[in-house]
């Protein structure tokens, strides 16, 4: 009796392998390349650049010009492009500069050029965002921030790219962003989606909050 169930589960097994198999192979599917991707992203981008009528000029380095021109989006060697509004004054510490966020925007991709909204600038009652002001390297590259473990509405949007722009400018800085995919939140990146940044305001904290 105990060989004929083995006999049986073993079938069974044998049975299930191809079903299961299958089953991989579309939640496989569903996942796009990295290559596809980065070609959606190249798409989506353009499109907001062309319907928003923004002039962008290609930097072949992650530093900014000595002369900024405000009505200019740079787009930086790491794929950020950023439009500088003020730079604000002093420039953070390493480590050691506690860096708060209020900023509005959106998601976007290929298949919908306005996609979830964030705003902690305008709502009322949310919080600003925090994060560490951090430069160490990585192996794919600079990271610019430290998480400090907060909670709050927009926290998952503490992101490189969003960090980024404390290596450039100083306290008080005003910016406007196109995050691409692979320099914003990862919780997105599968799926493809950049940020377009319309505000993002800069101010250091030296204050213990709660």
């Amino acid at each position: 009796m105990n060989r004929l169930i083995t006999h049986r589960i073993a079938l069974l097994l044998l049975l299930l392998i191809p079903v299961l198999a299958l089953g991989s192979c579309k939640k496989n599917r569903s996942i796009k390349p990295l290559s596809q991707l980065k070609r959606e992203q190249r798409q989506a981008i353009d499109r907001l650049i062309k319907e928003s009528s923004f002039t962008v000029k290609e930097l072949g380095s992650e530093t900014l010009p000595s002369t900024i021109d405000p009505d200019v989006f740079y787009r930086l060697s790491n794929g950020l492009y950023i439009r500088v509004l003020d730079k604000g004054t002093t420039r953070p510490e390493a480590n050691k500069t506690t860096v708060s966020v209020l900023l509005k925007g959106y998601f976007f991709n290929v298949s919908q050029s306005k996609g979830s909204i964030f705003d902690n600038l305008t709502e009322t009652n949310v919080r600003p965002l925090f994060f560490r002001y951090a430069s160490w390297e990585t192996s794919e590259g600079k990271i610019h921030y430290s998480s400090l473990n907060e909670s709050g509405v927009y926290e998952d949007l503490v992101c490189e790219g969003v960090a980024f722009p404390m290596s450039l400018l100083g306290d008080g800085a005003i910016v406007q962003l196109i995050i691409p995919f692979d320099l914003g939140p990862s919780q997105n990146y599968t799926a493809g989606n950049s940020l377009f940044v319309e505000k993002a305001v800069y101010t250091f904290y030296t204050k213990p909050h709660q």
